[in-house]
């Protein structure tokens, strides 16, 4: 039998109890008469051994009458850097790879809309990093340096998203990629099949001195034929498409 996944709509009644598992940890959640207790608890905490009025020491949310409660992934807040592990791109060539990107859990009461919107819950707890000189970067979150080649051959869990990038290197020298800076906010999520899947990253590259663009699309080989769009991207703002997408970490500690 399946297992029912966490993101759904679900009705629990005033004085009931939920325990909901994500990863390693517990999302404990009790209906008032007009609004709901969450509590995030600590990672490999047993359900057998959180008691009901534990959840009533969390964080009280006033909603009104609704009794329905849905969880719905979106992905993270801030801009992810991905750290390349020798990663060369030769001149004029390009490069398609992918990325896991770990899904925030958003939990509405009553429907999917943002004036419902509860609380926000990350799956997997990121480090913070910061993306580019050190005065005129911007906060992000690390993801790390794991990438795969093979879009068939990946295994993800229900709480992470496939990322496809694709890099063209449009220069004279070969790209050895440092730090890439993914910017999630301008990022839909898909769902094909049973998997989740981000628009794709499209990025051209023409040299240090120029600033590389960037584009997001849709591919039928990752997304299907007629992709279900499961999250909007968190703003339409496409300001930020102009700003550099890579970052050398030798200029850091150059000297002038």
């Amino acid at each position: 039998m399946e297992k029912e996944t966490i993101f759904r709509k679900q009705s629990i009644q005033p004085g009931d109890t939920a325990l909901l598992p994500c990863n390693n940890f517990l999302i404990g959640v009790k209906r008032e008469k007009e609004g709901w207790f969450l509590r995030v608890f600590e990672e490999n905490t047993a359900s057998d051994t959180v008691q009901a009025e534990e959840i009533s020491s969390g964080e009280y949310f006033q909603s009104g009458k609704s009794n329905s409660l849905v969880i719905s992934p979106a992905l993270p807040s801030k801009p992810l850097v991905f750290k390349g592990n020798k990663m060369m791109i030769a001149p004029h060539q390009r490069m398609t790879f992918f990325i896991k990107i770990p899904l925030v859990l958003q939990v509405y009461f009553s429907k999917v809309q943002a004036e419902n919107l509860l609380k926000e819950i990350p799956s997997t707890r990121l480090s913070d990093t910061w993306f580019g000189e050190p005065d005129s970067g911007v906060p992000a979150y690390s993801i790390g340096n794991e990438y795969f080649l093979s879009f068939s051959d990946m295994k993800v869990s229900e709480f992470e998203a496939i990322c496809p990038i694709s890099i063209f290197n449009d220069w004279n020298q070969t790209l050895e990629v440092q730090r890439l800076i993914i910017k999630t906010d301008n990022l839909p999520l898909y769902k094909n099949n049973s998997q989740l899947v981000t628009g794709v990253v499209k990025l051209e590259y023409k040299g240090q001195d120029s600033i590389s663009s960037v584009a997001y699309g849709t591919a039928k080989q990752f997304h299907g034929e007629n992709p279900e769009t499961v999250a909007k991207p968190r703003t339409n703002d496409l300001k930020g498409l102009l700003k550099a997408n890579f970052h050398f970490i030798r200029n850091i500690y150059r000297f002038e």
